[in-house]
């Protein structure tokens, strides 16, 4: 599990955010709203898991991923869960989601829209030619810069 201290922040690096206001919005709009992902990092352990106990790999249906954009800007998202569609169940299966999200980046996809859900927690839509793709549903997130990704020395 990641170790959160007191003030909001894990140890040297960017604070974590838990519910999506007016200015961490126009802060996301202003940051990564529109841009590609050009790859990602989905773990196979997630800051949701109760008493540090995980799912089977193939129950899993909220994950901790980072978004490697296009912009060098990197969304580490926590308790995320995927959906194809809002209307739809979660995405199930660590192996599943992650085979899904990585097809929809080599075809090419865009962070396309910054949302919220009705207890303010953040909603992130990806999108191919402005068409909604991939439904994020975010408990927990930071916006960082990143150097290298996934594989890159």
């Amino acid at each position: 599990m990641k170790d959160i201290s007191a003030n909001g922040k894990r140890p040297g690096e960017a604070p974590l955010h838990y519910c999506l206001d007016d200015e961490l919005y126009e802060e996301l709009i202003d940051a990564v709203a529109g841009e590609r992902v050009m790859s990602l990092a989905l773990w196979e352990e997630s800051v949701s898991d109760e008493g540090g106990v995980r799912p089977p790999p193939d129950q899993r249906i909220l994950f901790d991923l980072d978004l490697y954009l296009e912009n060098r800007m990197l969304l580490a998202l926590y308790g995320t869960a995927l959906y194809s569609d809002p209307e739809s169940s979660p995405l199930r299966g660590w192996q599943q989601a992650g085979k899904i999200v990585q097809t929809l980046i080599n075809n090419g996809i865009w962070l396309d829209e910054i949302a919220a859900t009705e207890e303010d927690e953040l909603v992130l839509i990806l999108s191919r030619n402005h068409v909604p793709q991939l439904y994020l549903n975010v408990s927990g997130w930071t916006v960082e810069d990143w150097e290298n990704l996934p594989g890159e020395q």
